[in-house]
């Protein structure tokens, strides 16, 4: 009897979890340097620091789904978890920098405007980062799964990821506000 209970209940249970991982909230791990110091510093914690044998702690971020999926709520400085436009089986991290229709000021001091239906996205990190500056260019919004609301793992790092803006290197366009 409390077999069959605990089945009904699990049942039950398993479409709301996976409705709520694919449109509301869950958890990525983040790979890589490109969004340093912002995510995956190369700081070890509070535990020995003297052993570098041992592998780098990988962030664990918690992803906001449902304003970027359902609400399409996009906002400038916002961390990111997209598809990657290389390969479709890839997710990637990144600041998204500017919208549609704004005009972008690379680092290299170039001026790309940002087609209707784009966005541009950065790493932190500029030397560790294959993003739109160095290499995809204006990225689909529909490839921009969620947005990074905070760290939630390693206990020591937990904290909520800012929304990080350079108003100087953007031009607006259409209807957007700041940020």
């Amino acid at each position: 009897q409390d077999v069959l209970q605990a089945a009904k209940h699990c049942l039950f249970a398993l479409p709301v979890v996976l409705v709520a991982n694919d449109c509301v909230v869950s958890v990525a791990k983040v790979e890589g340097r490109s969004m340093q110091p912002t995510l995956n510093p190369d700081e070890q914690g509070p535990r020995d620091r003297s052993a570098r044998a041992s592998p780098p702690i990988r962030d664990r971020v918690l992803i906001d789904k449902f304003s970027y999926s359902c609400l399409r709520e996009y906002k400038r400085g916002d961390v990111c978890l997209l598809r990657s436009p290389r390969d479709p089986d890839a997710w990637i991290i990144k600041r998204l920098v500017a919208l549609e229709g704004d005009t972008v000021r690379t680092h290299s001091q170039e001026f790309v405007h940002v087609p209707q239906g784009r966005c541009w996205m950065e790493g932190d990190n500029q030397e560790c980062s294959d993003d739109s500056e160095r290499t995809l260019g204006a990225v689909p919004l529909a490839l921009v799964e969620g947005r990074v609301l905070s760290v939630i793992w390693p206990p020591w790092r937990i904290h909520r990821v800012p929304r990080v803006f350079s108003q100087e290197r953007v031009s607006l366009g259409y209807h957007h506000a700041w940020p």
